[in-house]
């Protein structure tokens, strides 16, 4: 049975931490195998898992844990991209918990706290091979959108979507 609760308690931000650099080990692996040192994007990321909640912090973010029977499964989180827009991001399930639908409740239970929150759209950005991602994106009503129009540093191998939350 999956359940997501909000990262509030200390032990649910550790979760969080954990789920975020598993994502970045996996990242690294994939995308930048052999690499020695973290590229910035995941250099930068250290330092937002060390000053948590930070720019998720309630009203204008989220962070959501889900577990699978038990087991930290995964994690995703928003925060204010601006007046009536959340941004999407740090979407991840460990791959031993696959197969239940995770990530579509993580994006489902985001999406609906933006909207409650009065967040109008919701906007992302991510990499191109990541394609069972945006499947799960695509599912919850996200389209493509045109990155570089949303995102001032927004690089050729990422795709961005945005989605109508009104």
């Amino acid at each position: 049975m999956v359940v997501i609760i909000p990262a509030r308690a200390p032990e649910d931000f550790d979760a969080f931490r954990s789920l975020v650099r598993d994502f970045a080990n996996w990242a690294m692996s994939t995308f930048n195998p052999g690499a020695t040192e973290l590229p910035p994007v995941l250099a930068r990321m250290e330092q937002e898992l060390a000053d948590l909640p930070g720019k998720y912090a309630d009203p204008d973010g989220a962070i959501f844990v889900a577990s699978v029977d038990g087991t930290v499964a995964g994690c995703i989180a928003g925060f204010r991209y601006d007046p009536t827009s959340i941004e999407v991001t740090r979407l991840w399930v460990r791959p031993a918990c696959r197969g239940h639908r995770v990530g579509e409740a993580l994006v489902a239970q985001l999406l609906n706290t933006a909207q409650a929150a009065g967040y109008r759209r919701a906007v992302l950005r991510s990499r191109q091979e990541m394609t069972s991602a945006h499947r799960i994106y695509r599912t919850a009503g996200f389209v493509d959108a045109d990155g570089p129009e949303l995102f001032p540093t927004f690089n050729e191998f990422e795709v961005a979507m945005t989605r109508d939350l009104a």
